[in-house]
């Protein structure tokens, strides 16, 4: 076996290591607060029952802890083949994460809808080296160029609005980051900018004429609704917690920027709308097929398959038991 990110293995450790240091810990504090609690009566059988328990919930806490970061280093077990095209076909999509994508206008929101969209369209790339930009008022590359698209899929399930600390929206910043994933000129290269197209920073018209000079099509999707709507904020727990408003106290509202994503689609690549049908999804597939030379001869190959899901599964399994194990085993006082 071998693992995708392997430096996760320190946190596993880390994990196994709390729950062999802080269960006796735990055990000791949950009998000294009994004690003072019960005084001398605190000090039988109940006692030792309430230590136990509480080191054993420790335990729990810390194996699931280390079976998560197990679940990030992804674990590589077993193969399966799948189609790789020689074309040298190389793919990366950009996600805007600004706060804009929280709106619901499409649902369950922007975001979530983005995310989709581009789970959908890495079905259709099967074979094609794809990478990940995230964006707002600044870009970064969340997962580089990789024809393991089980990595991308792992962060697309993580996108949150306003998860780049930069406010506002670039598009031009977005796709400079995008140019710099590709190695040397070969081969079809392509963005694909899943974005409301609301910009606030840099200039789509600049970036545009980069991408083209450089030879690469840009696909923008417009995510979002023409009217306006408002703009759903949420606390440190994800709660909801109002709308987005401006200095003024007036309710700030946003909406699909159809035009800014034309620019930046230019003459090489085109502009779609999402839609609940997903076409532009196999329309953007096809084109990029086409423009790495066709569907071409594929060649099979064995890749390694990432077995995260049982090490989450299980982590999920022990915190539910963590939070249904009562620190004190119930007992009924018989009436006198």
């Amino acid at each position: 076996m071998t693992f995708l990110d392997p430096i996760w293995l320190w946190a596993a450790l880390a994990g196994l290591v709390l729950a062999l240091a802080a269960a006796p810990w735990a055990a000791r504090r949950a009998r000294a607060r009994r004690a003072a609690f019960a005084g001398p009566a605190g000090q039988g059988p109940l006692a030792a029952d309430v230590a136990v328990r509480a080191g054993r919930r420790w335990r729990l806490r810390g194996a699931a802890l280390a079976l998560m970061a197990l679940a990030l280093a992804g674990p590589l077990y077993g193969e399966r083949q799948v189609t790789v095209r020689p074309t040298g076909a190389e793919v990366v999509i950009a996600i805007d994460t600004s706060l804009s994508m929280a709106a619901t206008d499409v649902k369950p929101s922007r975001l979530v809808r983005a995310s989709h969209l581009a789970a959908a369209l890495m079905e259709r790339l099967e074979g094609y080296r794809v990478g990940l930009v995230v964006f707002s008022g600044a870009a970064f590359p969340a997962v580089p160029l990789t024809e393991d698209h089980g990595a991308v899929r792992l962060y697309l399930d993580a996108l949150a609005p306003g998860m780049v600390p930069r406010p506002g929206s670039s598009l031009e910043a977005a796709l400079a980051e995008a140019e710099r994933m590709f190695g040397p000129a070969g081969g079809g290269r392509a963005v694909v900018i899943l974005s409301d197209g609301e910009t606030t920073l840099g200039s789509a018209d600049k970036a545009a004429g980069r991408a083209a000079d450089a030879g690469i099509a840009v696909y923008a999707v417009g995510v979002g609704a023409a009217a306006g709507v408002p703009i759903p904020l949420t606390d440190d727990k994800g709660r909801f917690a109002g709308y987005k408003r401006a200095a003024s106290g007036a309710l700030v509202t946003t909406r699909l920027e159809a035009d800014a994503l034309k620019a930046l689609a230019g003459v090489d690549g085109a502009y779609f709308e999402s839609t609940l049908e997903g076409d532009e999804v196999d329309a953007i597939a096809r084109r990029i097929a086409a423009q790495a030379g066709g569907e071409g001869e594929a060649t099979p190959r064995a890749r390694r398959e990432n077995r995260y899901q049982w090490p989450l599964l299980l982590a999920l399994l022990l915190l539910a038991a963590d939070l249904a194990w009562p620190l004190a085993r119930r007992r009924t006082v018989a009436a006198a």
